[in-house]
């Protein structure tokens, strides 16, 4: 049985803990850390001070070393001191770390497995979106592979990103014209509803109303730089993403 603790009424699991680091399963709708000093919304970095003891001069981002989005759940890794936070940094940019989430989208992936590699820049208007781009911006590379599809409108992805881009599964996936259900920023309004057509009400409204981006961290694996030792961690789907498969089969 996985350890938890309790944030603001944020339910934490510990996925995993040495004296270096945790893996811990964030929930949705909490932000990885402050947007800035002056930001009081709950956030995981906050959560840490109580749990763990952290050696980090970084203000806000004390033992966070790679994010999640506000409203994707799953597997974070949090460093405890500066050794590892400095490994941990290096492993991520030289893409010693696999990581996979499991989203569900609108429509179906025209190939078994596909691999995404399209440029992210920020987009110039609204400053907090990003957009696919042929010569600006930084590259990004997804793996996506079909995990199951559901009425030949809806699927279960399992994707693995090789780069580590702000919203990359978000904006790689709507290039493909298979946005996230749930995604409120990156979407194909009218296009959405037309592609349920074969389901019952009950499961229209599941998908049209799911609150947030249905997309999760699911697994986590590398090689521990400090204790040598092979580490592979899998997080099964919230509550939410569980129901919405249940009812979609």
């Amino acid at each position: 049985m996985n350890k938890s603790y309790i944030y603001k009424n944020f339910k934490i699991e510990i996925l995993y803990e040495d004296s270096d680091i945790a893996i811990l399963n964030k929930p949705p709708g909490l932000l990885t850390h402050k947007k800035n000093e002056f930001d009081n919304s709950p956030n995981l970095q906050e959560s840490l001070k109580n749990q763990f003891t952290i050696q980090d001069s970084k203000n806000i981002k004390d033992g966070i070393v790679h994010r999640l989005d506000r409203d994707t759940s799953g597997v974070i890794i949090i460093t405890k001191n500066h050794n590892s936070k400095n490994k941990f940094k290096e492993m991520f940019k030289n893409r010693n770390i696999r990581k996979n989430y499991l989203a569900f989208t609108y429509g179906v992936l025209s190939e078994r497995q596909i691999e995404i590699n399209k440029n992210i820049s920020r987009n110039k208007i609204q400053r907090t979106k990003f957009n696919i781009s042929d010569n600006l911006g930084k590259q990004a590379i997804t793996k996506v592979s079909n995990v199951k599809t559901f009425h030949g409108s809806i699927s279960l992805l399992n994707c693995e990103i090789i780069t580590g881009r702000t919203h990359q599964i978000r904006v790689h996936l709507l290039s493909l014209g298979l946005p996230i259900v749930g995604d409120k920023d990156y979407k194909l309004s009218k296009e959405e509803k037309f592609r349920l057509t074969n389901m019952t009400t009950n499961q229209k409204d599941c998908i049209l109303l799911f609150p947030r981006q249905a997309l999760h961290s699911h697994k986590i694996e590398f090689d521990h730089p400090i204790i040598e030792k092979h580490i592979k961690i899998t997080c099964d789907l919230p509550d939410d993403m569980r129901d919405l498969k249940a009812n979609l089969q």
